[in-house]
């Protein structure tokens, strides 16, 4: 049985409604740490004000260390310049141009973020950004579309408010190139 989105493609992926989106979360595979180690990702934010407010595009990469397989973001040449635009990132891939770090961990069934339990959550809150610092309040959930595609993610975005959450939006990740060391 072929898989419902066997063969999507980025392009596809950002101009698709916000329903289609959801199928694909709950038809998502888990992403493996073997295959989003070491590696750098160009995102796309589809909503209109990501566009407006400057971040459509950025750069997500993925390291292990210590505490396991965490990752980072990057600022984007021309965050507006749309999908046919390269992704290049601010600061030529100095270290020090990372932001937005966080822990990829197991989804908990039963738990505050157990919506898609074949995802991975991407944690902004783990302690990796300071609690004062607005990143720190993101929680990604981020499966991989086609079982068969290492290289093509979805994610969906929520801010943490502590009593409450709310969805922000979805983003899509296809893989760029090797992260820096």
């Amino acid at each position: 049985m072929t898989h419902p989105f066997a063969g999507a493609r980025f392009d596809e992926l950002i101009r698709m409604p916000r329903a289609s989106l959801e199928g694909i979360m709950r038809h998502g595979t888990t992403p493996t740490a073997d295959h989003l180690d070491g590696w750098e990702f160009r995102g796309y934010n589809p909503p209109i004000f990501a566009r407006v407010l400057g971040f459509q595009k950025f750069i997500k990469g993925f390291f292990r260390d210590s505490q396991g397989l965490a990752g980072y973001n990057l600022f984007v040449q021309a965050p507006r310049g749309g999908p046919d635009r390269p992704w290049i990132a601010k600061g030529g891939g100095d270290p020090r141009a990372r932001h937005g770090y966080y822990d990829v961990v197991a989804v908990q069934p039963g738990g505050r973020y157990s919506d898609f339990p074949d995802a991975v959550l991407l944690d902004y809150g783990s302690g990796r950004n300071s609690a004062l610092n607005p990143e720190s309040r993101i929680r990604d959930f981020l499966v991989q579309v086609d079982p068969d595609n290492p290289d093509l993610y979805l994610g969906k975005a929520f801010l943490d408010l502590g009593i409450a959450r709310m969805f922000s939006n979805f983003f899509v990740l296809e893989r760029l190139q090797r992260a820096p060391t």
